[in-house]
């Protein structure tokens, strides 16, 4: 996974002749709310912050790392109360489908390592797992050094404690000249 992340940002940057001046780096904090495909025990709905850095390449897209964490959240069944919290980090490849004036449609493929615990009668349980993340959503630039972004991203796991998920981000970008 981490080797197709590397070769995907390798192509973008080798196919395409970018001047001096055309990076923008970049830091931003995302409001993300994460629906994992989980049993019952597990909470299935999660708040995370999420702080980002990147470097974007201008007309063509950026390459971003984030980390993030979840508030815990807790979950009843059958009287036995269970809390719950993911934390994590991982990159993305940003692909400008389409430009406009003032904003861009974007589409992403990245990597996570993404972490779930969970604590529920007295004992916890920790996970680990891979994800391939995958979104589409938009950017609009008000002014050249700041951007607003919203995404939509489906992740596929090889966590045990969860198989994909769903994720809506909105945050805030600050480019750097």
């Amino acid at each position: 996974m981490k080797k197709f992340l590397l070769l995907t940002a390798a192509a973008v940057m080798s196919f395409t002749s970018v001047e001096a001046g055309e990076y923008l780096p970049y830091a931003g904090f995302d409001y993300v709310n994460m629906t994992p495909n989980v049993n019952a025990r597990y909470p299935d709905n999660y708040d995370i912050g999420s702080l980002t850095a990147g470097i974007k390449l201008v007309d063509l897209g950026a390459i971003e790392a984030f980390a993030e964490r979840s508030l815990k959240e807790k979950e009843t069944v059958n009287g036995v109360t269970s809390r719950g919290r993911l934390y994590g980090f991982g990159a993305d490849v940003l692909l400008n489908a389409v430009n406009l004036s003032q904003g861009t449609i974007l589409g992403s493929v990245g990597y996570g390592r993404i972490s779930t615990k969970l604590k529920y009668n007295g004992s916890t349980q920790k996970d680990d797992g891979n994800t391939l993340r995958l979104g589409v959503g938009g950017e609009l630039n008000p002014s050249p050094d700041w951007g607003f972004r919203a995404m939509y991203r489906y992740s596929i796991s090889d966590n045990n404690t969860y198989k994909n998920s769903k994720e809506f981000t909105i945050g805030a970008r600050y480019y750097f000249y």
